[in-house]
C-alpha cells in the first residue's frame, strides 16, 4: 500500500542571498543558449545516462583491491531516495539506521553512516567530492560508542553522477581515509551532459515511491555557454512520509521535505588550466511524533521538528603545465562548508506526581573551511608519483538546553546540558603515493607503495558552559595535539589483459573524536545537588587502529565476463568503548550512582570473502544478445575481545552472509530493460556485547529472501519512463545493521519495537524523465 501523509506538508525555508543570485547567473546562462543554439538529437539512453569520466587521480582504480562504483543510473534503479538504499545489492555493505523514538525524546532519527564488511559509525568516512561530511553525533547517555542521536543525512542522491564504496582501510591518498572503510559521492558536472557535440541539455523528473510516499521534482540544466565556459545547475525537492512498515504495529508519523541545490560552472583560463565554482546545498526538515512514548511519564507521548542543512563552496583550480619538474598535473582546492541539524522536542512530562512541559532544543553544528593540493608526476614511462597536503579547521559545537514549565505555577526551570565541549580542530595531511611498473614473471606488475602523515591539534573553547553541575570535569579538558603516520603497500599483476591479481597491506588509524573525548550526561544537571551519576569524556584516550590485508582477482578475464573476488583479513586494536568506572571520591565525591567513560578497551578481528561477476550472454549465444546475470554474494567472521576484562565474543556488528542474482535484458536498440533481482541473507542473533558488557537477550533477526523486479522504456528520444516493484512477495523481514540492537521480543512493548522495524512490503517507484 503507499502510504498517506499524516500532517501538513512543511515549506522549504527560502535560499540564502548568495546561493539564489549564484543559482540565477548559472541558470541564465545555461537557459539563453538554448534560444539561439539547436542541440543535435540524441538517442534516450544516451542523454539520461551520466557519461563517466576517469578521474586525475584515481586511488580506487582496478589494481587496489576492493571498490564498488555506483553509477547514477544504478542509484535510481536502487531506489535510492537516501543513504539507506545507496548499496541495495552490495553483499558486505548495510546502512544502520536510528529508529525514530528508538532513543530518548530528544533523539533524532535517520541513517547513522554505513556498515562496510562489519566496521561502521565514524569508523567509515563519508565525504563529497573529497570533502569531508560530518560525523555522526554519539549518545553519551546510550553508554554505546555506537548508539547516535544525530545521524549523517546531509545530501541527496539526485546530485550525484557515481558513488564509490571503498572496503577494507583506504590506500594512501587524498580526502579523509576510513578505519574501516571509505565512501565518497561525487556530485555531477556539465561534462557529464556535454560531450563537445552537445551544446546544451535540459531535464525534468518527476519520482514516486511507495515506500516513503516520496514525490520527487528534480531539473537539470547544463550548457556550453562558450567554448572554454560550461555550467550545470541540478534542484530537486522532496516530499514524504514515515518509512512503510510491514505490519499492523503503528509507525510514528514523520512528514518531510528536503530540497538540494547544485551549481557548477567550470571555466577554461587557459591551455591546460580550469578554473571551476561550485555550490552543494542540502536542507531537510521533519516533523515526527514520537507515538511509541506514550506511557506514565509522556502521557501523550512527543512531538520534535528536525531540521537539518549543509552549504558547501569551493573554487577548484586544475593545472596542466607541461614541462615543470615538480609534478605534470595539480588540483587545488579551496572550500568551506557548514553543517548543522537542530532538534525541537514538545512534551507534557509527569514524574513525581507533577506535570511539567517540556521544550528542549538540541543542535549539532559543523563550520569547517580548507585548503587541498594534489599533484602527479610521471618520473619515468612506468612510474607514476602521486602526492599531496591540505589543511582543514573545524569548528564543532553541540548545545543542548530544556525549558522546563511547571504546570501547577507557571515557574520556567531552564537546564543547559552541552553534550559536548565546544571545539576547534585545526588538520594537517601529507601524503605521497608511488606506482612502479615492472615485469615479474613475463607479467606487468604495478607495485604501489604509500605513505600519509595527519596531524591534529583540538583546542577547546567556553569550557565555563561545560558540564557546569560538576567543576571538576572541565579541569580534565585541554588542548591536545595529536599525530600518526599509515603506511599502503599494493601488488597488482596483469594475469590476463585486463584482470589483475592483487594483494594490498594498509594500515589505518582513527583519532578519537572531540565528542568522545568531552562528550557527557550527568543527572546534577536537574538536581544542582545531592549525589547522581555521570557520563564523561575521556581526554587520555589512544588513536584506534586497524591492519587489513586483501588478496583477490579483478577484471575482465574474458569479453563478457567482468569479475571480483578477494579474501580479507583486517585486525583491529584500541577500539572505543563505554565502560563503567570505579568510584572517584577525590575528583568526583558526588557520583555514586555510576560513573562512565569511553576507554580503548577492544580488539577485533574481521575476515572473509566476497565476488561479484557479470556474464554478457550474447557472447556466447547470439540469440540472448542484451541478457545478462549478475551475481554477488559475501561473508564474514567477526571477534571482539575485552582487554580490560579478557572476555571475548563475536563481534555484533559483522553482516550475516547476503548474496544476490539478477537476470537482466537490456535491448540493444536501446528500447528499453528489465532486470529480476533475488537477494538473499542468513537469518543471525547478535550475542552480548563483550566490549559493552551487555548481557541483554537481542532479537534474533531471521533471514529472508525477497525479490525485486524493475524496468526502464525510452518511449523516445525524449522521454524516459523507469520503475521497480520491491519485494514482490511481499515479505516480511528485517534488516540486520539496524535492528541487531533491539531486545527480545518479551514484552508488549519490546514486540512493538521490533514490528515497527520491519522492512517495507510489496512497495513501488518510479521515475519519468524528460529531456530537451
Amino acid at each position: 500500500m503507499i502510504a498517506t501523509p499524516t500532517g501538513a506538508r512543511h515549506r522549504a525555508a527560502p535560499l540564502s542571498l548568495h546561493v539564489r543570485s549564484a543559482l540565477l547567473v548559472m541558470l541564465g546562462a545555461a537557459i539563453l543558449p538554448a534560444v539561439a543554439q539547436d542541440a543535435l538529437a540524441k538517442s534516450a539512453s544516451e542523454l539520461s545516462e551520466i557519461l563517466v569520466k576517469a578521474r586525475r587521480d584515481d586511488v580506487n582504480s582496478t589494481k587496489n583491491g576492493s571498490t564498488t562504483v555506483l553509477t547514477a543510473r544504478q542509484l535510481e534503479q536502487n531506489n535510492a531516495i537516501d543513504m539507506a538504499n545507496i548499496a541495495r545489492y552490495s553483499p558486505l555493505v548495510a546502512v544502520p539506521s536510528a529508529a525514530s523514538g528508538g532513543g530518548n525524546i530528544w533523539d533524532g532519527a535517520g541513517n547513522t553512516g554505513i556498515n562496510i564488511r562489519g566496521v561502521e559509525g565514524n569508523r567509515i568516512s563519508l565525504e563529497v567530492d573529497g570533502i569531508s561530511l560530518p560525523d555522526a553525533a554519539s549518545r553519551p547517555d546510550g553508554t554505546s560508542n555506537s548508539s547516535f542521536g544525530i545521524g549523517r543525512d546531509y545530501f541527496d542522491p539526485e546530485t550525484f553522477r557515481e558513488v564509490r564504496i571503498g572496503s577494507g582501510a583506504s590506500p594512501t591518498g587524498g580526502g579523509t581515509p576510513g578505519l574501516g572503510g571509505s565512501v565518497s559521492f561525487m556530485t555531477k558536472d556539465p561534462e557529464d551532459y556535454l560531450d563537445g557535440t552537445r551544446k546544451v541539455y535540459g531535464e525534468y523528473k518527476f519520482g514516486h515511491t511507495s515506500d516513503h510516499g516520496m514525490r520527487l521534482h528534480a531539473v537539470t540544466g547544463a550548457a556550453e555557454i562558450s567554448p572554454g565556459l560550461k555550467a550545470l545547475i541540478v534542484v530537486a525537492h522532496r516530499t514524504g512520509d514515515q518509512s512503510m512498515i510491514n505490519s499492523t504495529a503503528p509507525s510514528n508519523p514523520d512528514d518531510w521535505d528536503s530540497t538540494a541545490v547544485l551549481a557548477k560552472l567550470n571555466w577554461t583560463i587557459a591551455k591546460g588550466q580550469k578554473l571551476g565554482f561550485t555550490i552543494d546545498s542540502y536542507k531537510n526538515e521533519h516533523k515526527r511524533e514520537f507515538d511509541n512514548k506514550v506511557g506514565a511519564s509522556y502521557p501523550d507521548g512527543a512531538t520534535q521538528n528536525s531540521n537539518t542543512k549543509r552549504n558547501r563552496f569551493s573554487v577548484e583550480h586544475q593545472w596542466t603545465p607541461g614541462g615543470i619538474a615538480l609534478f605534470d598535473t595539480l588540483d587545488t582546492k579551496l572550500f568551506t562548508q557548514k553543517a548543522e541539524v537542530v532538534d525541537l522536542t514538545h512534551a507534557d512530562y509527569i514524574t513525581g506526581a507533577q506535570p511539567y512541559v517540556r521544550d528542549i532544543n538540541t543542535g549539532y553544528f559543523n563550520d569547517s573551511k580548507g585548503i587541498a593540493a594534489d599533484a602527479t608526476k610521471q618520473l619515468a614511462p612506468g612510474n607514476l608519483l602521486s602526492y599531496g597536503v591540505s589543511y582543514e579547521q573545524q569548528q564543532t559545537r553541540r548545545p543542548w538546553s530544556e525549558d522546563r514549565v511547571v504546570v501547577k505555577t507557571g515557574v520556567h526551570q531552564y537546564t543547559l546540558k552541552n553534550r559536548m565541549a565546544d571545539m576547534d580542530t585545526d588538520k594537517f595531511v601529507a601524503y605521497v603515493r608511488d606506482e612502479i611498473g615492472f615485469t615479474l614473471g613475463g607479467k606487468q606488475a604495478t607495485l604501489t607503495p604509500g605513505l600519509r602523515g595527519e596531524q591534529r591539534k583540538l583546542t577547546p573553547k567556553n569550557l565555563q558552559s561545560y558540564i557546569v553541575a560538576v567543576p571538576s570535569a572541565a579541569k580534565e579538558i585541554k588542548e591536545e595535539t595529536d599525530s600518526f603516520l599509515t603506511p599502503s603497500l599494493n601488488l597488482s599483476v596483469e594475469v590476463a589483459p585486463n584482470f589483475n591479481a592483487f594483494a594490498q597491506y594498509s594500515r589505518g588509524t582513527r583519532l578519537p573524536s572531540a565528542a568522545e573525548r568531552t562528550g557527557t550526561y550527568d543527572s546534577f544537571s536537574y538536581t544542582g545537588a545531592g549525589n547522581g551519576y555521570a557520563v564523561l569524556g575521556n581526554p587520555n584516550l589512544q588513536k584506534e587502529t586497524s591492519n587489513a590485508f586483501e588478496v583477490g582477482l579483478k577484471g575482465a578475464p574474458t569479453p563478457g565476463v567482468e569479475f571480483s573476488a578477494s579474501v580479507f583479513d583486517t585486525r583491529y586494536s584500541n577500539f572505543i568503548e563505554y565502560a563503567t568506572q570505579a568510584p572517584d571520591p577525590v575528583n568526583y565525591p558526588t557520583i555514586t550512582f555510576g560513573l562512565y567513560r569511553p576507554e580503548n578497551i577492544g580488539k577485533a578481528n574481521i575476515y572473509g570473502v566476497e565476488f561479484s561477476s557479470n556474464f554478457q550472454l550474447g557472447q556466447w549465444l547470439p540469440a540472448m544478445k542484451g541478457y545478462s546475470v549478475n551475481v554477488a554474494a559475501g561473508a564474514s567472521k567477526g571477534s571482539s575481545e575485552n582487554t580490560a576484562t579478557g572476555k571475548k565474543a563475536d563481534l555484533p556488528s559483522v553482516q550475516p552472509y547476503k548474496a544476490n542474482a539478477t537476470f537482466a535484458y537490456d535491448d540493444p536498440a536501446l528500447r528499453g530493460g528489465a532486470a529480476l533481482t533475488a537477494s538473499t541473507a542468513r537469518g543471525k542473533r547478535a550475542v552480548g556485547d563483550v566490549l559493552t558488557g551487555s548481557t541483554t537477550t537481542l532479537f534474533d533477526v531471521p533471514g529472508y529472501s525477497v525479490l525485486d523486479l524493475t524496468a526502464y522504456w525510452n518511449i523516445n528520444q525524449h522521454v524516459t519512463l523507469s520503475g521497480g516493484v520491491y519485494n514482490l512477495g511481499d515479505k516480511k523481514y528485517w534488516d540486520y545493521a539496524s535492528s541487531r540492537s533491539l531486545p527480545a521480543g518479551t514484552t508488549a512493548a519490546t514486540l512493538a519495537d521490533i514490528e515497527r522495524q520491519t522492512r517495507p512490503g510489496r512497495n513501488y517507484a518510479f521515475n519519468l524523465k524528460v529531456i530537451y
